[in-house]
This record gives C-alpha cells, sequence and structure tokens, in this order.
C-alpha cells in the first residue's frame, strides 16, 4: 500500500525569493504597527512643516518678516520647493537629521561624521573593481542627479524662476545624507534597496546583469556629483543647464557602455 507524499513544509521548504515589493510590504506593515506609538511626535513634525510654510511662504505673513531673515530660513527649510522635494526634505530632518543630532551629542562631530571620511576608500576599491565600466555607471549616476537637482531647484509661484539657489538646499541635504549612509557600510539598507532594484529589473527584463555593491557605491556617487554641479549652473544663471549637462553625461554614459571592456569584479559575489 503506498501513502501519498505530502508537500514540504517547515525550515527545510524553500522560501520565496526576496523582491523590492515583499521587502517594502514588511516595512510598510512594521510601520504601521509603530505608527499608533508615533502619533503624537508626527503631529508635532507637522505642525513645524505647517508652521515654516505658512510663516514664510504665505505673502500676508512673509511681508513683514525682514529679508535677512526671511532668505535664510526660506534657503534652509525648503520653503519655496515643489511638495516632492519638500517632503523628502523634511522626511530626511526627521529622521537621518535626528539620528545624525543624537550620534554628535553622544560621540562628538568626529567620531559623528566619521561615515563621511569612509566614502573615500569605499568609492576608490569600487572604481578599481569596476574598472573601464566605473566611468559608464560615474557618467549616468551624474547625469541623473543634475537633472533631478534642476528640477528640485525649478519650482517657484514665478515661470521665469528656473534653477534657482533659493531652492537649491535640498540638493545639498540629499548629497550629504547620501555619502553618509554609502559611508555607513554595506550593511546598510540602501544596499540592499540597490540590489532588489536591479534584481527585478534584470528579471523584468529578462536580462543577465551581474550587480554588485561596487555598482552602488559608484552609481550614487555619480549621483552625489551631479548634485553638486548644478550649483555652478545655478550662480551662471542657466535655468535648464542641470537638464542640458544631465542628458549629455547620460549619453556619454551609454556610449561608454558600448565602447568599454566588461569588467572583472573580483573579492565580491553578484548580489541581487
Amino acid at each position: 500500500m503506498t501513502t501519498s507524499s505530502k508537500p514540504q513544509i517547515g525550515p527545510q521548504a524553500a522560501k520565496p525569493k526576496e523582491t523590492l515589493s515583499s521587502w517594502l510590504s514588511v516595512l510598510f506593515k512594521a510601520a504601521l504597527k509603530e505608527l499608533p506609538k508615533r502619533v503624537k511626535s508626527l503631529a508635532i513634525q507637522l505642525g513645524i512643516v505647517l508652521l515654516f510654510q505658512f510663516t514664510f511662504w504665505w505673502s500676508a505673513i512673509s511681508q513683514y518678516i525682514p529679508s535677512f531673515i526671511a532668505g535664510p530660513v526660506i534657503f534652509l527649510t525648503a520653503t519655496y520647493n515643489d511638495i516632492l522635494p519638500k517632503t523628502i526634505y523634511w522626511i530626511i530632518i526627521f529622521t537621518f537629521g535626528k539620528r545624525l543630532f543624537k550620534s554628535i551629542q553622544k560621540n562628538g562631530l568626529k567620531e559623528a561624521f566619521r561615515p563621511i571620511k569612509q566614502l573615500k576608500p569605499e568609492l576608490l576599491n569600487s572604481l578599481s573593481a569596476l574598472r573601464q565600466k566605473a566611468n559608464v555607471y560615474l557618467c549616468i549616476g551624474a547625469g541623473v542627479g543634475l537633472i533631478i537637482a534642476n528640477n528640485f531647484a525649478s519650482y517657484s509661484r514665478f515661470s521665469g524662476a528656473r534653477n534657482k539657489f533659493d531652492k537649491y538646499f535640498i540638493a545639498l541635504v540629499i548629497s550629504f545624507t547620501i555619502s553618509y549612509l554609502l559611508g555607513e557600510g554595506r550593511k546598510h539598507w540602501i544596499f540592499k534597496a540597490a540590489r532588489l532594484i536591479f534584481s527585478d529589473l534584470a528579471k523584468a527584463l529578462k536580462l543577465k546583469y551581474r550587480y554588485t555593491d561596487f555598482h552602488t557605491y559608484v552609481i550614487l556617487s555619480g549621483f552625489i556629483l551631479g548634485l553638486l554641479l548644478d550649483a555652478p549652473l545655478i550662480f551662471m544663471q542657466i535655468m535648464y543647464g542641470g537638464y542640458i549637462c544631465g542628458f549629455i553625461l547620460i549619453g556619454i554614459g551609454l556610449l561608454l557602455n558600448f565602447t568599454s571592456t566588461k569588467p572583472v569584479v573580483k573579492n565580491e559575489k553578484a548580489l541581487g
């Protein structure tokens, strides 16, 4: 007499491969569980945002504030930025900014800013590992950074105000934050997110593409460079300079992709 086989369950059963959506779903569920505990702090944070927004953006109030006060505050709080960069700015301030402030209080400036120093050797190692292909990822990352910086610095109630310095601070905040997160090491969530994104893209497009943490270091370092390169274009009053230079760099990167040799990445497994 034969017995029917049962599907394997328990620790030996194969787990489904993690994707970006499944990972984000886990994070979202965890955030929902924490939401009731953070209602008060979130309400305070929202109040702070609205206070700055209405005080310095609404002309009925801002017209009575001296320009030497209003100017720096508007710059440092992304008051004139569009809703997306403004949201990103305040999320960074209330999460990463809060964590950095506590680290400075506890460990002092030198220790708190150590991750910034760690980025350089990691980047140099990644450039060496990717060889000629590193220029491809640097150009593409820098191009995207320039385009985003130009876009974030262009929202205004006035049609002629494009790529203006009073809306550029968000680019500096993002570049510093990403530099810090990269310097904290490869166990940080930013590396996992990058691996999952490229893994999902490779699967969707049916591409055999080897993606490693070296790629993350180089692409995001290029992105940081692009954000910073928009500053001289702003001072030269080139309204669409970030867009123009950004697309040119992306084009150069794609061209280099077809002319450079395929890198042999050593000392690191393919991820994603």
